[in-house]
Order: C-alpha cells, then sequence, then structure tokens
C-alpha cells in the first residue's frame, strides 16, 4: 500500500515539473504570431514567383497564381534561352549590349548640339573683301605700293563629320571649300620706256580664288555645352587675276597656287540646345608658291610665309535637320619674293614680295546627320 501511494505521488510531481518545463520552452502560440508567420509566408511565396516569372513576355498570357494557400503552385514554362547580342569588335565591356552603345551617334539618343553642328553638310553664299599689296621692284617716290583691292562674291561649301572610333570618341573629318569671282580695283604702277619711266596706273583686275582644305583632329568636352577640337590641315589655294590694259598699257595676267600645312583649334559652345556660337583660330605654312605670268618664260617661285585666320560662326538649327548658318572670317596671308628669270631678249624679272588682308562673310543652309 505505501509503496503504491509512493509511486502516485512521484508520477504526479513528474508531470507537474513536465507541464512547467513546456510552459518555459514553448510558449504558446497566439493570434498575432499566427497572423505574422502567415503573412511571412505570402511574401516569400510572391518573392519566389516574381524571380521565376523574370524574362518572361507578358503576351504570352501566362496563368496568373491568385491562390494564397500555404501551397506553392509554380507556373511551368519550357526553357527557351534568349538569344545573344550581336559582338561588338574592340569594346569587351559592351560585348553584347549590356551597357551603351559603342557608337552612341548611331543610337536614338539626341546628340549635344556642340557635336550636332560638326556632323553637317552646309552651303553659303559669300562676300569675300580683300586688300592686296606689293612693294614695286623699282626704287623712287613715285612707285609706291601696287595695290588690288575690291569686293568678290562667291559660294562655300563645308561638310563635317565627328564619331567614335573603337575607343577614341569624337573624331573629327572636314572638308571646306570657298570659290570667288569679280572684278575688283586695280591701283598700281607701269613701266613706259620713252615717257615716263615708271608711272602709276589704275585700272580694274579680275579676280577669281579658289581654297580647298581638310581638316582632321579630335573633340574634347570641356563642359556639356563647349568643345574643344584641336586638328591638323592641309589644303591648296589658287588665284587667278587678269589686269586690264588701259592708255596704252596692254593688259597681263598672273596664276598663283600655294599648298599650305597647319593647325587649326574649333571652339563651339552652346547658348541654348539650338544655338551655338563656333570659333576658330587657325596658322597655316603656305609651301610651294609658284606664279606663272603672261609673256614671261619660266615660272616665278616665291619664298614660304605664314597664313593666319580667325573666326566667328554661329550654327541656329531651324528644325531637327536643317540648320541656318553663318559668320565672318579674317585672314592674313603674304608672299616673299622670287628668284630673277632671265629671258631670251635680254631682260630680267622679278616678282616682288606681298601680303594680303582679307575678310570673309557667309550665310547659307546646312543639313545636320
Amino acid at each position: 500500500m505505501r509503496k503504491t501511494i509512493l509511486c502516485l505521488g512521484l508520477s504526479v510531481s513528474a508531470l507537474t515539473v513536465g507541464s512547467k518545463a513546456h510552459a518555459q520552452f514553448a510558449p504558446a502560440h497566439t493570434s498575432n504570431y499566427l497572423d505574422t508567420r502567415r503573412d511571412s509566408e505570402l511574401r516569400h511565396q510572391t518573392l519566389a514567383r516574381m524571380l521565376m516569372t523574370i524574362g518572361m513576355n507578358p503576351e504570352d498570357n501566362a496563368p496568373v497564381v491568385t491562390d494564397t494557400s500555404p501551397v506553392l503552385n509554380m507556373p511551368v514554362r519550357p526553357f527557351e534561352p534568349r538569344p545573344r547580342r550581336p559582338r561588338v569588335h574592340g569594346d569587351d565591356s559592351n560585348a553584347y549590349g549590356l551597357h551603351r552603345s559603342a557608337n552612341p551617334y548611331q543610337s536614338g539618343r539626341r546628340l549635344p548640339a556642340v557635336v550636332q553642328v560638326n556632323r553637317e553638310i552646309g552651303l553659303s553664299v559669300t562676300g569675300n573683301w580683300s586688300n592686296y599689296k606689293e612693294k614695286a621692284p623699282y626704287e623712287g617716290a613715285d612707285t609706291g605700293y601696287d595695290r588690288e583691292t575690291g569686293w568678290t562674291p562667291g559660294l562655300q561649301f563645308d561638310a563635317s563629320s565627328m564619331f567614335d572610333l573603337y575607343e577614341v570618341e569624337h573624331i573629327f573629318l572636314a572638308l571646306h571649300f570657298n570659290y570667288g569671282d569679280s572684278d575688283v580695283a586695280y591701283h598700281g604702277s607701269a613701266y613706259m620706256p620713252g615717257i615716263a619711266g615708271v608711272s602709276p596706273y589704275n585700272t580694274s583686275s579680275h579676280r577669281m580664288t579658289t581654297d580647298s582644305r581638310i581638316e582632321i583632329g579630335k573633340g574634347f568636352m570641356v563642359t556639356d555645352r563647349f568643345l574643344l577640337t584641336p586638328a591638323i590641315q592641309a589644303g591648296y589655294r589658287t588665284w587667278n587675276r587678269d589686269i586690264k590694259g588701259f592708255d596704252g598699257v596692254s593688259s597681263s595676267s598672273e596664276d598663283y597656287g600655294s599648298f599650305l600645312a597647319g593647325i587649326v583649334v574649333h571652339l563651339d559652345y552652346a547658348i541654348s540646345n539650338a544655338f551655338v556660337l563656333r570659333g576658330r583660330l587657325g596658322w597655316a605654312e603656305l609651301v610651294g608658291n609658284h606664279m606663272d605670268a603672261d609673256g614671261i618664260d619660266g615660272t616665278f617661285h616665291l619664298r614660304s610665309r605664314p597664313e593666319w585666320d580667325a573666326a566667328l560662326d554661329f550654327d541656329y538649327r531651324i528644325s531637327s535637320s536643317l540648320h541656318w548658318i553663318g559668320g565672318v572670317q579674317y585672314t592674313y596671308f603674304s608672299f616673299g619674293r622670287s628668284q630673277v628669270l632671265s629671258q631670251h631678249d635680254g631682260l630680267s624679272y622679278i616678282e616682288p614680295s606681298s601680303w594680303t588682308n582679307g575678310v570673309t562673310m557667309h550665310t547659307g543652309l546646312a543639313y545636320g546627320f
């Protein structure tokens, strides 16, 4: 009997201690706790569905799962690999089109205004004022300077492009051609044997000029609105003059030609997205200068001299592709004295040194691409 009572007492004590231990280590699940667990499971299910459906085409009408039951039913789709984009050579960081295109000028985004003005083909009408002087080879107070001064209308063609090549940005190429043709005033001197020796001579001269150049350089974006483009330039210029005869003096003609090579700096600043101011500073050495005169045997080779020019232009975008362009340019160049050419009749001729100041104004339209 005692043993039986002792066993019952031990059993009751064990059950009491076990209930207290369960209450300590396994607290009761309240309604708030269960709601929190359910919301967390729903959020995880929603995130899993989002990860599984990334890259799907919405037009495929994949089944939309709205069931919020604890059982996760994922949409089952056959695996379809996405096609790779063509590899862009020369740009490993952009091999499969993950970043910006290798040539942003071929993408659909709008170019900066200072870059767009360097991607144009333009045609302008021009007015060129020139003042040519040369010192007569004869000494004396009455000889003075031979001068040719006046305005010459003409046309000007400009084409330029700016692009990226591999890792090099803003490569610049440009073509320039200027043509002028008109009569100008001539004030000079003439040699009249047996009368007065060298005397003043005033008449008119027909003037035709061409200027052809090519430029290669690289642009540097100083800011979003300011582009600095240094470049090298090379070209060839001509000048044909026909001095009309007058008062017993016969007419004469001279044909000049010069190669040139030098450097130029373009400065483009965008006042707005449609209006850009354009500056230019250039230097070139005139080499291979030559002149052929009517009635003279041989060619005069003139000494090399520099050419300096400065220009201020504007570019106004009328529409997405049509631009109004214009500006003014000042140019100074000179020729050195030539060698002496001896003729069969015993006479000798020389072409004196000369210098020219010129101002060219132009306005026209350009097509931007």
